[in-house]
């Protein structure tokens, strides 16, 4: 090979080595730049606040198996106590952050709070009326509105209601948020938030 050549291969190949050092640069850029930033770096004054409460230990995705259960039913003996068993301490879900331990509601423990009451309404006798009609109402909207947002276009075999349920209680398996993940954030929150009251209250 010719050294003029040798040097002009050379040189396409120091370009194309610069160019995907700045791909990589760039992409790692945009990851960064998509990170939230840590809690340190808010003010927690007034809307100077994270979006999204930080989940500890949380895997990125987890796939949950979508599936009927009689546990979650309007009249089973033990529905009440499963209804229950899936909402966080006496917190109500939820959680106080920041250097003056401001209060805030987790979206999702407020859904699973208007599943309660809309399954409470279900299982009465009669038209819900007063309070319960108005909570009935803001819960049916606040779970359109959060059902949009959360949009899982996840194809599911045919017609659900073909299936036997007994039989075939699992529809289809889904990649999710690591609950497990959010249930431990939200007992470690509400154990600092004891603590706190312990000492300062």
């Amino acid at each position: 090979m010719s050294r003029p050549l040798a040097l002009g291969l050379l040189a396409v190949l120091g370009v194309v080595n610069v160019l995907v050092d700045y791909s990589f640069v760039q992409d790692f850029r945009k990851a960064f730049s998509e990170r939230p930033p840590p809690l340190s770096h808010f003010t927690w004054i007034e809307d100077d606040v994270p979006e999204r409460m930080a989940l500890r230990n949380a895997r990125p995705h987890v796939m949950m198996s979508i599936e009927e259960s009689v546990r979650f039913g309007l009249h089973e003996p033990e529905a009440s106590l499963e209804w229950l068993w899936q909402s966080t301490p006496n917190d109500g879900g939820n959680v106080h952050m920041g250097p003056n331990n401001r209060f805030f509601v987790v979206a999702l423990t407020h859904q699973q709070h208007c599943l309660r009451g809309i399954r409470t309404v279900l299982e009465s006798e009669g038209v819900p009326t007063g309070h319960d009609l108005h909570h009935s109402e803001h819960c049916l909207s606040f779970m359109r509105e959060h059902t949009l947002c959360a949009a899982d276009i996840t194809l599911e075999p045919g017609d659900p209601f073909s299936r036997n349920f007994t039989s075939e209680r699992v529809a289809v398996e889904r990649e999710c948020m690591d609950v497990e993940a959010f249930y431990e954030t939200m007992w470690s929150q509400w154990n600092e938030w004891l603590g706190f009251k312990k000492d300062h209250m």
